[in-house]
This record gives structure tokens, sequence and C-alpha cells, in this order.
């Protein structure tokens, strides 16, 4: 297996805040907001290091470009000093200085947005050197990245040009069961947190599931945003169900996936290229609640397809690990004088293509994930 590492930012908002050797329980309820790619950590062995923020010009347009566009130099100070409670100690405390780490030790290095500066890149050249945007905007084109991250599940373990298929929230099929399963019996419904309003703060979700799931006579859960809550939930839930609401990528179904739990969603609730068993699937509340029902008077039904839903994410498992290996192949093979000329090409092209994606509906291309080009 290869050797890799993966690394954010002292000003990054999401993910762990401890030091690995605290183990992957602490890392993860140290995450103040998503539980991430921690499955390169369990399944790849991979190290994970939180560096000193990149505060070049570049690395901070690609932070301004995701979802928390509108923090600013003070807010990124307050979330490098913000200490988390399980051990009383802030991202800066844990950082360290890029310069400090043999890079050469890795064969791949997923960095978080732009976390490594361009001249470690430039100067560990045999490295492949990945870009995980933090919410999967990239640019179409830089330099000196090899791969970014798509946050779309892999279907095959085809290797694009320029990237790679990985969802954000990366986990074994029985990692979150496995290490917080408590032998209670599963019940109830816990509803995914975007369920109910089309509003992107689901904060501001005041609006409560119809009346007809109180048929059920069972418990209903709902995310309050408390990450132990949060698996705590998951953990003692039978059926995670996404009702209505605005589309997600399909993050907090792999969470629920690895965690035992029956995932049900309408047919455009999920756009994140996860293939569900086709049970999973309802096209109404009746079709949902008759399903439920069903798999309430058949144990082993429910139970055959939580082994079909696990299928998925080792699958998934599977084809990042080849396209990973392919990766490594490719760079070892690119001649550095081919690798130039290709460069320069590509520049000159870039920004006429990233106009073309702008203006013009090109199907096979999903135009929203895309930033301009940004030169380093």
């Amino acid at each position: 297996m290869c050797k890799i590492a993966l690394v954010k930012e002292a000003c990054y908002q999401d993910l762990w805040v401890c030091e690995q050797s605290s183990g992957l329980k602490n890392l993860l309820e140290t995450s103040p907001y998503r539980i991430g790619p921690l499955g390169l950590l369990d399944i790849f062995n991979c190290d994970f290091f939180i560096l000193k923020t990149n505060k070049s010009k570049v690395a901070k347009k690609l932070r301004s470009s995701q979802i928390c566009h509108s923090l600013s130099d003070r807010d990124y100070e307050k979330i490098e000093n913000k200490k988390s409670e399980l051990f009383d100690l802030s991202p800066r405390d844990l950082a360290k200085d890029p310069y400090s780490i043999n890079w050469n030790n890795y064969d791949i290095v997923i960095s978080i947005n732009f976390a490594i500066p361009i001249q470690l890149r430039k100067k560990y050249d045999a490295v492949v050197w990945i870009c995980l945007p933090g919410e999967g905007k990239f640019p179409v084109r830089t330099n000196s990245w090899d791969y970014f991250i798509s946050h779309n599940c892999p279907s095959t373990p085809f290797l694009r040009r320029t990237i790679i298929d990985m969802p954000y929230t990366f986990l074994s099929s029985d990692f979150l069961i496995k290490n917080y399963g408590k032998n209670s019996k599963k019940n109830g419904i816990y509803f995914e947190v975007n369920s109910f309003n089309k509003i992107k703060n689901h904060a501001l979700n005041k609006t409560y599931p119809p009346q007809e799931f109180n048929k059920l006579e069972m418990s209903l859960r709902f995310h309050d945003g408390n990450i132990k809550s949060h698996i705590d939930n998951l953990i003692n839930t039978k059926y995670f169900v996404k009702f209505k609401g605005r589309p997600v990528r399909g993050n907090s179904f792999i969470e629920a996936i690895s965690s035992g739990c029956i995932c049900f969603l309408s047919f455009s609730d999920c756009f994140g290229e996860i293939s569900f068993p086709r049970y999973c699937y309802y096209s109404d509340i009746k079709e949902l609640l008759e399903k439920i029902t069903y798999l309430e008077k058949n144990d082993n039904a429910r139970l055959s397809l939580i082994n079909d839903q696990k299928k998925i994410l080792d699958d998934i498992v599977a084809n990042v690990n080849l396209q990973f290996i392919q990766a490594i192949k490719r760079k070892k093979c690119n001649k550095t004088r081919t690798a130039n000329i290709r460069e320069r090409i590509l520049n000159k092209f870039s920004y006429l293509f990233y106009f073309l994606l702008v203006r013009v509906e090109i199907n096979s291309i999903e135009k929203l994930n895309f930033l301009p080009p940004m030169k380093e």
C-alpha cells in the first residue's frame, strides 16, 4: 500500500484538532462540523498534519471561493486560536512548519485547499500532489498540482486526467458501528439535516415532518448541530431518511451506512454519485412508509439491505485505492520535458476553456464545480 499524508491549514474551519497519536475516535470528536476523510487514516494508515496557514494570495483566493467565502483574515485567526473542548488545544498549537517535513517520505500528499506552498511542491516533484478543496469547487487550471479531488463517489476505478473521485466523508463500511456501537437495539427514524426545506442554513429549519410519520409509532430524531449527538443518533437509529429539502452531495448517507442505518431518499435528493440499492429510493411519502413498515416486519430483508449498502462503501474504498495506484504510476512515467510543454499549452488555453464553460452549456461538465484558473 502506498504511503499517504493528509494535511490541513490551521485556519481551516473543519475537521480534527488534536494529535493523530490520540486515536481516531478522539480525532473525530474534536471536529467542529464533519467527520471527513477519516478512512484515509483508518484504511490507508495515512499520516495527518495540521500546518501553519499558507498566506499566499492564491491560497487566500481558493479559501474565499469555498462556502465560507465571507470569512475575513480576523475570522481565520479566531479559527486558528479556537481550542477544542476535548484537549484544550487550538489548531495553531498543533500547527507544523511545512518546510520542517520531509515530503519525500510519501508517495501521495493530499492537501485540504492550498496548505502546501508551491515552492515545496516543486522541490518534491516525485510526490503526487493532490488538492482536496474544502467544498468541492476547484480551479479549471492551476500549476504544480497533479490532481484535485471531486468530492463525488467513484463508480469505477477510472482515473481522469486531473481529477480523483473521492467523497469528502470517506469511511469504511463499518467504522462508526464498530467504534461507537453500544449493542443496544436500533430503533426509530433519524432525519437528514437538510430535510424539510430548501435553504442552505439548516439551523434556520423550523419545519417538522408530516403527521403521517406518526402512524409508524417510532421515535423521530433530528440533527442538533453537535457531532457527538449526531453519531449517537446514527448508532441508535434504524432508518436514516432524507425527506424533501435541498439536494445534498451525500456525505451524511455515507455516515449512516457506516453506522448500520437503512437509508431512504427520493430520486433527486443526492447528486454525489452514490449508487444506492434500488429499495432505498421512494417516490412519495406513502411508498416510504410502506417500505419502512415492510422492513419492520421482515428483519432479514433489513439486514440484507444493510449488507448491500456496505458493499457500496467497500467499492468506493477499492476504487479510490486503484485511482491512487494509477496516479503514482502515471507520475513516475511522466517525462519532464513533455510535462513542461503540456503545461505551457494548457496555461494558454485554460482561461478560454473556463469562459467557454461559463457561457456554453456542456452537458458532460459540471460548470458549478469549476473556478477560474489560478496561477501561483
